[in-house]
């Protein structure tokens, strides 16, 4: 069965499966280091939909609001945030970045649970939710669930072929921010991702080979 379209009336997603994001550990990977050497310290993006819906992130929301996407380990924040690169990883693409840790908070936002065994029947949830290429379409679904008070996604990983690895999606206003909800804050450790030896120990597993600078890509 594939993926269908939300459903349209107001409300109608407000009791989908909810899942509790408050005390998670979660972790994200962002560019820290641009190509031209400008440097971004802090890790919040939060991302609208672009003017072509197709070029943009599986559940981002039409402006003025945005998401901000996170995984639930180290490794599938590598995962999804290196996803065209994850061949032959480039150790370049790994010095450009940083990865941030942190706990989420107790008033952290409830996420609408994708991966909650009854929506499948209940909603026709599929894994194309987050594994399919319709982009447009995954957005609809955000854009719906949003709609109806969700401020929170919990999903599978696209780069994820075990079906494992979890990814939470955080809903909010467009543009650099850290989350509005928590009261205390988002509080983070910033780490490095091109010198961690569990870390690439870890991608290995996944078939993952970090590449250095002079070395030639495989054939």
């Amino acid at each position: 069965m594939p993926l269908g379209e939300p459903p349209d009336g107001a409300g109608s997603l407000a009791a989908f499966p909810a899942h509790r994001v408050a005390g998670t550990t979660l972790h994200r990977v962002w560019r820290y280091r641009s190509r031209r050497g400008v440097v971004r310290p802090q890790p919040w993006w939060f991302a609208s939909v672009p003017d072509d819906a197709a070029g943009g992130r599986r559940f981002d929301l039409p402006a003025p609001m945005g998401t901000c996407y996170l995984a639930t380990t180290a490794c599938a924040a590598v995962l999804e945030a290196l996803q065209a690169h994850l061949v032959n990883l480039p150790i370049d693409e790994l010095r450009a970045r940083r990865r941030v840790e942190l706990c989420a908070p107790a008033d952290a936002p409830v996420a609408a649970d994708l991966v909650a065994p009854s929506v499948a029947g209940r909603f026709g949830i599929t894994a194309a939710m987050w594994a399919g290429g319709d982009r447009p379409l995954t957005q609809r679904w955000a854009y719906a669930l949003r709609r109806d008070g969700w401020w929170a996604i919990r999903a599978g990983i696209q780069h994820d072929p075990t079906g494992g690895e979890r990814g939470v999606a955080l809903f909010d206003h467009q543009g650099s921010h850290p989350p509005t909800g928590g009261s205390g804050g988002w509080p983070h450790v910033t780490h490095r991702i091109d010198d961690d030896a569990d870390l690439a120990a870890e991608l290995s597993t996944w078939g993952v080979t970090v590449r250095g600078t002079a070395d030639l890509p495989f054939a």
